[in-house]
C-alpha cells in the first residue's frame, strides 16, 4: 500500500538535544514516500552559511544534515544523511536544503545500516528523531528540531 508520511521539524540551538546557544534557527518538511521508499527534505536555516557545514561530514561523503533518533538510554544513531552537493543553496539569510527522492537504499548504503525502509519508516513516528545540523563550530550539532507530524 503506497502512503506518504510528512513531518516539520523547527530547528534551534536552545532545545535539547542541541542546547548550544546557537541564534541560528531552521524551518523543515520531511515527506516518506513508501511507494518509492524514497525522502524529500525542504529545509530552510537562518544564521548559518554553507561556509559554516562541518567540513569533515562533508568530505566523508555524509553530508552534514542528518536524521539521528536519540533514544531513551542515551545511544545515538544516524538514520539517513544528506550528504553535500548542489541541493544545498546559499541563501540571503543562510542556506536551503531541497532533496526530491533520495533513495533509502542509497542513504543506508552510505552508513552500512541494515535497518529496513519499514523500520525506518516507523522510527519516524517516535518522539526522540531530530533533524540535525552539523557545523564546524559545534561538531555534534549545532542546531536542530525534532520531527513532528505535519499537519
Amino acid at each position: 500500500n503506497a502512503a506518504e508520511y510528512s513531518f516539520r521539524a523547527n530547528l534551534n540551538g536552545a532545545t535539547t538535544p542541541t542546547i548550544t546557544g546557537s541564534a541560528a534557527t531552521g524551518e523543515a518538511l520531511v515527506r516518506v514516500h513508501t511507494e518509492t521508499q524514497s525522502v524529500d527534505v525542504t529545509l530552510n536555516v537562518s544564521g548559518l552559511s554553507l561556509d559554516d557545514l562541518y567540513d569533515h561530514v562533508i568530505h566523508t561523503g555524509m553530508g552534514p544534515v542528518h536524521l539521528h533518533l536519540y533514544a531513551a538510554n542515551g545511544d545515538i544513531s544516524l538514520l539517513i544523511p544528506f550528504p553535500y552537493g548542489a541541493n544545498y543553496t546559499q541563501t540571503a539569510n543562510g542556506f536551503s536544503l531541497n532533496v526530491s527522492n533520495y533513495s533509502y537504499a542509497e542513504g543506508a548504503a552510505v552508513l552500512r545500516s541494515n535497518m529496513s525502509f519499514d523500520d525506518f519508516v516507523a522510527t519516524l513516528g517516535s518522539e526522540f528523531v531530530y533533524l540535525n545540523i552539523h557545523t564546524d563550530r559545534v561538531n555534534d550539532g549545532e542546531i536542530s528540531g525534532r520531527l513532528v507530524p505535519a499537519s
